[in-house]
């Protein structure tokens, strides 16, 4: 008896590696990230823009098999780039907090008047 408890527990311990490893593994559930809406955008169009935003960003992660980007990070990336398009304000590192992707025509520099 001794002898088949002794062979069940390296099955064992493997399922139980197993277990433990599979456990560790984080599907993101929403973003990370910080978006903001875009200039004249109203909040039910930022709700609609998230959710189908959203559902794409997931759709992306279940699509992507292995790489060296973390779920989260695939997810945060696409789901930034989807709300980018829709014109809402998404962070810039090391420069502005936000931008949005409305172009809107920047005022010509003031020139100074001859002496």
């Amino acid at each position: 008896m001794t002898e088949n408890v002794r062979a069940l527990i390296p099955g064992g311990l493997v399922a139980a590696l197993g277990l433990v490893v599979a456990g560790c593994a984080h599907t993101p559930t929403g973003p990370s990230v910080l978006v903001l809406s875009g200039s004249g955008k109203t909040l039910e169009e930022f709700q609609r823009d998230d959710g189908i935003c959203r559902a794409s960003a997931a759709q992306e992660v279940a699509a992507a098999h292995g790489g060296d980007v973390s779920e989260q990070r695939r997810y945060d990336i696409t789901y930034m780039q989807c709300m980018y398009a829709k014109g809402h304000q998404i962070p810039i590192p090391g420069g502005r907090t936000s931008y949005t992707s409305s172009s809107s025509p920047r005022p010509a520099p003031a020139t100074p008047e001859p002496r």
